[in-house]
């Protein structure tokens, strides 16, 4: 805790100076993160559970003021976008069937090379396996009092009172499909733990904090081209297989941004992304991105970061949007004096196809910190 007791003795013209020294001292040397100094208060500006109703616009009001035109909304944002592909349409459903081929009798050193004494020649088999994730139903709605119209009308504000609401269903909508996508919900999992993905342990054990920190360039280097080395050496080389796709937590992301060498001009997440096995065995042909999620901080064995690498593609990740969020009906609501309108949508569970037991390797591949 910050002694304040004596920071304002000097006149005021320089109290800020004393504050500022003050702070600089006892915190010299150290890292001063936001929402350590401020806990709670650092999230004040994102979207929270809130009723949106409460004040009904009560105050709005413009005598003796010079109206700001501006609408300061509550800012927010979701990233499940640039990690899930999605397929959109179907109409209203239960759930979401895919099937998945099995192949059998394929050539080996011994079969199918020569018929037997008796001329048998195998044959080759295929079995489908039909598999279901359920689909969940999103349902709200807002109430367009005829009050709050007209006492918008009294105002000139950039927005109707409509797309007020529309916006705060949006940004509902967003992070419910990023809370299925990513972690799952009633029972339900998501990309990031799935039970079906194969757990590889991180030995970072020589680090002197959390994830790579105290750990050397050449074995962060090392942990990511063994990571592509267990995709290409369990693909039989199938380039097509390779990860192009890898999220962190939020301190390994932070930790390679961090480092600097004169091996490299810029960060040495940007080296990793353009110089790794896959780039090189692909002729240069493969892509990689490696971006943080604040969400893998606290998952993997033990709660101490997990990363997640996959072929972002929908025939390996995909999530259906069978009904997307729309308008469904506006009625006449006495109660409320105005009117209500309900908006629907309808998003699957993640789907993982080529991911089917935490025994075999998949596309989809958990790496794990164990301290």
């Amino acid at each position: 805790m910050i002694n304040t007791s004596n920071f304002f003795k000097a006149n005021d013209d320089s109290k800020h100076l004393f504050f500022a020294d003050a702070i600089a001292k006892e915190h010299r040397g150290t890292c001063i993160k936001f929402q350590d100094m401020y806990a709670e208060k650092a999230l004040s500006v994102y979207v929270k559970d809130v009723q949106a109703h409460d004040a009904n616009f009560a105050f709005l009001s413009t005598e003796l003021s010079k109206l700001v035109p501006t609408l300061f909304e509550p800012k927010w944002n979701t990233t499940w976008q640039r990690d899930i592909p999605t397929d959109v349409g179907g109409g209203f459903v239960d759930y979401a069937t895919y099937f998945s081929v099995e192949w059998s009798g394929m050539m080996n050193e011994f079969a199918n090379t020569m018929g037997n004494a008796a001329n048998y020649i195998p044959r080759v088999n295929a079995g489908l396996d039909q598999h279901s994730v359920r689909v969940f139903t999103q349902e709200i709605a807002y109430d367009y009092r005829f009050v709050d119209v007209e006492k918008m009308n009294t105002i000139k504000m950039k927005k109707d009172l409509d797309r007020i609401y529309k916006d705060i269903i949006n940004a509902g909508w967003a992070k419910f499909c990023e809370q299925i996508g990513y972690l799952g919900i009633k029972g339900g999992y998501g990309l990031f733990n799935s039970p079906n993905v194969l757990v590889t342990t991180i030995d970072n054990s020589t680090a002197t904090g959390k994830g790579f920190a105290g750990m050397t360039d050449e074995e962060i280097l090392s942990f990511f081209n063994g990571m592509i080395e267990f995709y290409l050496d369990g693909t039989d080389m199938n380039l097509s297989l390779l990860p192009d796709t890898i999220r962190v937590p939020s301190f390994v992301g932070r930790e390679l941004s961090n480092r600097a060498s004169a091996l490299y001009d810029k960060s040495l997440r940007d080296y990793l992304v353009k110089h790794n096995l896959a780039v090189d065995e692909s002729s240069g042909q493969a892509t990689l991105t490696i971006e943080s999620r604040p969400v893998l901080n606290t998952l993997g064995v033990g709660g101490h970061g997990r990363i997640v690498a996959y072929k972002k593609d929908e025939d390996f990740v995909r999530m259906e949007i069978p009904y997307p969020m729309q308008h469904y009906i506006t009625l006449p609501n006495p109660e409320r004096f105005g009117y209500t309108s309900a908006f629907v949508g309808q998003i699957s569970e993640i789907m993982l196809p080529y991911n089917q037991s935490a025994e075999e390797m998949g596309v989809v591949s958990y790496w794990d910190f164990i301290q």
